[in-house]
């Protein structure tokens, strides 16, 4: 396929528009959007495997609360972001997308990018590659997708005698529970700190996440579905666990298993982490 290759002075490429397929369309901080409510067991002698055992909470019991960032006039997004946040889902309507995110906050900072696209707004000078078929290749309007490292998440460490783990060996637990008068919701954020370049900032995707169950004792045994994401920051990304949007709280009258760990965890197939570096990436933008 034919393309344009930019090179610099030392002859390393700058630009190859083979290669370039998605440049920034927005970037900006998490909004709070809302509070998704767990599903609680309506008795522990009821099975947890069946849906007709839960109960979903309402208002003004607390749920978890939900951020999120909208992009339109968007072919196929995807969201890095700076802070922490777990993504829960996508919502499309026509060309706008929107991203919800759990375990985050409105200090977290999102970068949208999609297809190169011939919609920036802009005046010359500017250079623009197309295909064949005359669709947009390369926009200089738009700061393109470097992707400066990949990071796969880390291993979990052996089975415990609960038959539990920790999700990343040698992984620590941040509390992220809130109550108010009618409630409580409890839950833990499983983090662990994969270090890069110091003092420089950035950006992390994950391209798929997992899912499994925290157990842990505050006081009495509870067990919560958590999911996985993954974070950039000042000196290196983090890669967490934190509670899923309307997931199962089942709580049960014993505290065999003390601290935190998590029980089924898919293993052997680990997700990446797409890195970018964000000194190049206006904000707020679009």
């Amino acid at each position: 396929m034919a393309g344009l290759i930019v090179r610099k002075e030392d002859g390393s490429i700058l630009f190859d528009t083979q290669y370039i397929t998605h440049g920034l369309v927005k970037s900006a901080y998490l909004q709070a959007d809302g509070e998704w409510y767990r599903y609680v067991l309506r008795s522990i002698t009821l099975d947890p495997n069946q849906r007709s055992s839960y109960d979903q909470l309402q208002p003004p019991f607390p749920g978890d609360r939900m951020y999120s960032i909208t992009v339109t006039g968007a072919v196929n997004p995807i969201c890095f972001l700076v802070g922490k946040g777990t993504l829960q889902g996508t919502q499309r309507s026509g060309n706008t997308f929107k991203f919800y995110y759990a375990s985050a906050s409105t200090s977290t900072k999102a970068y949208v990018f999609d297809l190169m696209n011939d919609n920036v707004q802009g005046s010359p000078p500017f250079l623009k590659c197309r295909r064949a078929d005359g669709s947009i290749s390369f926009n200089s309007l738009q700061v393109p997708l470097n992707v400066a490292y990949s990071v796969q998440a880390p291993a979990p460490d052996a089975l415990d005698r609960y038959g539990k783990r920790q999700p990343y060996a040698g992984c620590r637990w941040d509390y992220v529970g809130w109550s108010n008068s009618s409630g409580r919701s409890d839950g833990w954020d499983a983090v662990i700190d994969i270090p890069l370049e110091a003092n420089v900032e950035y950006a992390s995707f994950l391209n798929f996440s997992r899912g499994c169950d925290n157990w842990f004792t505050d006081p009495t045994l509870t067990i919560l579905g958590v999911s996985e994401g993954s974070y950039g920051r000042v000196g290196g990304i983090s890669f967490m666990f934190g509670p899923a949007g309307e997931t199962t709280n089942v709580r049960a009258n014993t505290n065999q298993v003390p601290g935190c760990s998590v029980a089924g965890l898919p293993d052997g197939n680990y997700p990446t982490a797409l890195v970018v570096r964000t000194a190049n990436l206006p904000f707020p933008y679009g």
